[in-house]
């Protein structure tokens, strides 16, 4: 598992900035630490950059619509930019069933005259990512004290708080920062990154987006029902 000061020295060295067995100075170091946590944070805002999705319970309140997300917030997660899927679950059954919510966008929330208007259970959710807290809204609002939210939601890379804290990522992962970090370091050292290696970083890029595509089921329907489509016999 290499350290953050490993993939800086990796990205210099594609630079021609550093020799074979020379070391990354602290001040380098520092600045490559500042580049790659900036190059982390902007991966946060693609789907594809993201490889695994957690998913996190809360248990909602009678009468309670909003609930805050993220650090220190309603539901105690790094706040996400985007959520993949809400259900819930009614915790009094004895086996509950998980049934999903609809996931609506800005304009769905917007299209809900009686925003206040209750029911048993919600049937639909609206995550609006405020900042520095995002906002989570069910509706109708749940008059059950039983209700338990499942929130799906991608977890990306987290920053780096040193140059020697080790990263864990995936396969593919550690290639794509080593050349897309040795891109964007480049100008800070005077330096015009090759052609071949912009096109290394892009098709690494490439290659992970593809890997974090998510596998839709396709359906259609037929009798009045659904059934799986079939590619080879276009049935």
């Amino acid at each position: 598992m290499p350290t953050a000061l490993e993939l800086i020295g990796d990205a210099l060295s594609e630079l021609g900035v550093l020799a074979a067995g020379e070391t990354v100075s602290a001040s380098d170091g520092q600045l490559g630490l500042r580049k790659l946590n900036a190059l982390i944070d902007q991966w946060k805002t693609k789907r594809l950059m993201i490889y695994t999705v957690t998913q996190t319970t809360k248990t909602l309140s009678s009468g309670t619509q909003a609930y805050t997300v993220g650090s220190g917030g309603d539901v105690n997660i790094d706040r996400p930019l985007f959520l993949d899927r809400v259900t819930y679950k009614d915790t009094s059954l004895s086996t509950p069933s998980e049934i999903p919510l609809e996931l609506l966008e800005a304009q769905g929330w917007q299209n809900i005259v009686i925003k206040s208007q209750a029911a048993v259970f919600p049937s639909k959710v609206y995550y609006n990512p405020t900042f520095p807290l995002g906002t989570l809204s069910f509706w109708p609002v749940q008059s059950s004290a039983t209700v338990q939210a499942n929130i799906y939601h991608p977890a990306a890379v987290g920053e780096l708080a040193a140059t020697s804290t080790s990263v864990s990522v995936p396969p593919g992962y550690r290639r794509m920062i080593v050349k897309n970090l040795a891109v964007d370091l480049a100008p800070s050292f005077g330096r015009q990154a090759p052609a071949e290696l912009v096109r290394a970083a892009a098709g690494s890029m490439d290659s992970v987006q593809a890997r974090n595509f998510p596998v839709l089921e396709l359906h259609h329907e037929f009798q009045g029902g659904h059934g799986n489509y079939d590619i080879d016999t276009d049935e």
